[in-house]
């Protein structure tokens, strides 16, 4: 029987895709998720969890654990979204998408299945105590580039190179 472990943490916030689930990495079915970087990880630590720290890269500011929540149990059964508050405990508007920087209060849920067996966690709560804005166009100007895969109308001409001749490299 598997054993079930509130912790509350404080942290910062990055990719948060809390509001419509998106793909899995194996694409077989849908995730909310968002990457948290822990204010402090003796939780992680007291609960044998070190091993899912990542090493933070550009745009994120430290180690971070990635959080997930599946949209549907292994039953198949949907399962809640992650509830969302603001700093006043109200519910989150959710039209407003939370911004990388975000700073919040997280109350995650740990599971241990038993020897043997990997442990799971996943967030259960997020508390935005810091809001910074959802910036649509995080790569500058990137959004109006095609992403057209049509060939260009204009002919390159190849010069043929005699076996002979020797390449400059």
């Amino acid at each position: 029987m598997a054993t079930y472990t509130t912790v509350f943490v404080k942290g910062t916030v990055y990719w948060a895709k809390l509001f419509k689930a998106v793909d899995n990495y194996e694409k077989t079915g849908k995730e909310w998720t968002v990457d948290l970087v822990p204010d402090d990880v003796d939780f992680l630590k007291a609960n044998r969890l070190l091993d899912r720290l990542k090493e933070g890269k550009a745009p994120i500011e430290g180690d971070y654990i990635r959080l997930r929540k599946p949209e549907k149990d292994k039953d198949g059964n949907t399962n809640d979204p992650i509830t969302i508050l603001d700093g006043d405990n109200a519910p989150w508007d959710r039209n407003v998408n939370i911004g990388n920087k975000s700073r919040v209060d997280a109350k995650l849920t740990i599971a241990d299945f038993g020897p043997g067996k990997k442990k799971a966690i996943w967030v259960k709560a997020l508390r935005v105590t810091d809001h910074v804005p959802y910036e649509s166009d995080e790569f500058g100007g990137m959004d109006d580039i095609s992403t057209s895969s049509k060939k260009p109308k204009t002919k390159v001409k190849v010069e043929e190179l005699d076996e002979d001749d020797d390449v400059p490299f």
